[in-house]
């Protein structure tokens, strides 16, 4: 593992300090390093709703760059307690790290999976050079950040090939049906949303005239509510069927979805 080391830019964000507070907290009480922990769970059904978006961007990855994908550097950013960084490893990459701000959260990392490092970062102001990793990725994470598109500079400043970004998606199925604001222990973030332009803009902003592809998606996922309707069915393979029927039946309402997938590829 790589060691935990906390620097100055990490402490000088006010509204950081107050996430990072409230995140060791969550994962000093955390039963995510105990067996059955949603990470590790063998339910076939709580894998697939658990893992459908990054199996998504590991096909558009594996088509990008072919078979040796596996081989390249990947960092999650915001990683948490590294559900992300374990599904990488399970789908046969050598050489993963989960970076978080939260010492707790590595701290389980390192008693859950062994297979991928921990490094301690604030997503807004990395202490790392550029272009330090081949692929930079982040689920679910920049919108717990005072500044996300800050975050998104960070992670293709730091990436030397591709970055992942997956995170709710802007538009009216937002507006009805999901929360502006989030609170955890007292504290709270906006939740930032996406789409395309917005993304290619900040993208360009960062990168400038360096080649780039840009590839976006939009998509329905919300994992809790497919599992509501369909654990009623008892049978782990019937449900699992049923939550992929689900799926199915919403892809044609995909450009009306509430989640949203970009990449953003660095040519030459």
């Amino acid at each position: 593992m790589i060691g935990i080391t906390m620097n100055e830019s990490n402490k000088t964000d006010p509204a950081i300090e107050a996430q990072r507070k409230v995140f060791e907290g969550r994962y000093d009480n955390s039963q995510c390093g105990q067996p059955g922990s949603l990470h590790d769970t063998p339910n076939p059904l709580l894998r697939y709703l658990r893992d459908r978006r990054l199996q998504l961007v590991l096909g558009d990855l594996s088509r990008l760059f072919g078979p040796d994908v596996s081989s390249m550097s990947l960092l999650v950013v915001c990683g948490g307690d590294g559900g992300e960084a374990t599904f990488f490893c399970n789908q046969g990459f050598r050489n993963v790290t989960n970076s978080d701000f939260s010492a707790n959260a590595l701290d389980q990392c390192q008693k859950r999976d062994p297979r991928f490092k921990t490094l301690y970062l604030n997503a807004q102001k990395m202490d790392l050079e550029d272009s330090s990793f081949d692929i930079v990725l982040v689920k679910d994470g920049l919108h717990h950040l005072p500044r996300p598109v800050q975050g998104f500079h960070e992670m293709l400043r730091v990436a030397r090939r591709a970055v992942v970004v997956i995170e709710p998606h802007a538009g009216l199925s937002a507006k009805l049906l999901g929360r502006e604001w989030e609170e955890h222990a007292g504290v709270f973030n906006f939740v930032f949303r996406w789409n395309p332009e917005l993304f290619r803009q900040a993208a360009k902003s960062q990168l400038l005239k360096q080649p780039m592809t840009i590839i976006t998606r939009r998509l329905w996922d919300h994992a809790l509510a497919v599992h509501n309707l369909v654990r009623a069915m008892g049978s782990r393979p019937v449900a699992l069927l049923a939550a992929k029927a689900v799926y199915s039946a919403l892809w044609a309402a995909n450009p009306f979805g509430n989640q949203f997938i970009g990449i953003v590829v660095k040519n030459g």
